[in-house]
């Protein structure tokens, strides 16, 4: 009964749809569970089990499904505007505590301890990140728009530090778009969150992905031109270099990521991107992991950022519904291969117990490096 009534009050608020319902109970497809509800009742009529009983069982059955992956869903996809205390306990500072092995004292870091970590670059961290990061209106978009439930600053608490910024270039100011949509936020306001949050926590740095949105209007100059004065009251802040950085280099930063293509940061173009947005769910699902098996095998160091995101408008399944499908596999899939580096993982609605995972990922990989070193 308990499950029932959970079903009951959460159900329809998640989902708000059957597309939604589909959603949240990954891939088994309504038809598939029709078929199989019709197939006990008719094993069950044979054995001379009354109708209301066979409707009966039919209905906990279905309720017992939806309230599994409910829990799966919950952990992994979030629709609240910030994320749990325990999620920004463990995510507002998870960069200070590198190169550091989880667990150990700080009395205990001996020299031969930091030299086997040594001083990452960011490229070799697992780094949370979301997509379309201030994408938190839907406007007339029927769905579509919207990317991410939690604030900008909410974002940061939790943890995430790679950034996906859209700056619609309008009257020589940025404005921030998702497409055609305004979320009503200027690239300014950006600026002075992030600013204020690494003056709080300074062990902490960002990585923003500058990208311009739409067509610009009313302007008198360039993207870079704007670009450098919106930045110029923080640019102290801002690491604006084709060379990768380290940690404690970039810590209190902001280091560039140029979508642009003459912004001079770091080159969207030379990183290695699996970034199919509009793939169906079932080939989105194989192309995340093998784009992690490909940073895990990986000789060289590079960037590789693995898109979660997407929409099929085919199947009706905006960021929301394609969200509530993939994070719970990502979840799963981070849970099964705990001993790897991810690179940048990048996100719509991520929930806090993934966003926790790939924080832990970094210092899973640390205690692996240090045990080789010992051997």
């Amino acid at each position: 009964m308990r499950i029932q009534i959970r079903c009951l009050i959460e159900w329809s608020p998640l989902t708000q749809s059957c597309v939604g319902m589909r959603a949240s109970i990954g891939m088994k497809t309504i038809c598939s569970i029709k078929a199989y509800l019709r197939n006990l009742r008719n094993s069950a009529r044979k054995r001379g089990f009354s109708l209301l009983a066979m409707n009966v069982f039919c209905l906990l059955w279905f309720g017992v499904a939806i309230a599994e992956d409910l829990d799966a869903v919950q952990e992994s996809v979030s629709f609240q505007p910030a994320p749990t205390a325990s999620t920004v306990q463990h995510g507002q500072e998870w960069m200070r505590e590198i190169p550091r092995v989880q667990g150990t004292p700080r009395v205990q870091e001996t020299p031969q301890v930091q030299e086997a970590l040594g001083d990452r670059l960011l490229s070799e961290l697992s780094i949370p990140g979301t997509h379309d990061s201030c994408a938190l209106l839907n406007g007339f978009s029927f769905g579509y728009a919207k990317c991410q439930a939690w604030p900008l600053e909410q974002q940061l608490n939790a943890g995430i530090r790679f950034l996906d910024i859209r700056c619609r270039h309008l009257s020589d100011k940025f404005q921030i778009y998702h497409g055609v949509i305004d979320q009503k936020m200027s690239f300014q306001n950006v600026l002075r969150i992030c600013d204020d949050f690494l003056r709080k926590h300074p062990s902490e740095c960002l990585v923003m992905s500058v990208k311009e949105e739409s067509s610009s209007e009313g302007v008198t100059r360039t993207f870079r031109e704007t670009f450098l004065e919106e930045i110029n009251p923080w640019k102290n802040r801002w690491m604006i270099s084709g060379k990768t950085p380290t940690l404690n280099e970039a810590r209190g930063h902001i280091v560039l990521v140029d979508r642009v293509g003459n912004l001079g940061g770091l080159d969207w173009r030379n990183m290695n991107r699996q970034d199919d947005y509009q793939a169906l769910p079932e080939v989105k699902q194989e192309k995340i992991k093998q784009h992690f098996v490909s940073r895990a095998s990986a000789v060289e160091d590079g960037w590789f950022l693995n898109y979660c995101s997407g929409t099929v408008p085919s199947r009706f399944l905006n960021p929301k519904a394609y969200a509530s499908i993939i994070n719970p596999f990502l979840l799963r899939e981070l849970r099964q291969n705990r001993s790897r580096t991810l690179g940048v993982v990048v996100m719509d609605f991520p929930g806090d117990s993934l966003v926790q995972q790939i924080i832990q990922a970094n210092f899973q990989t640390s205690e692996n490096e240090l045990q080789r070193s010992e051997d």
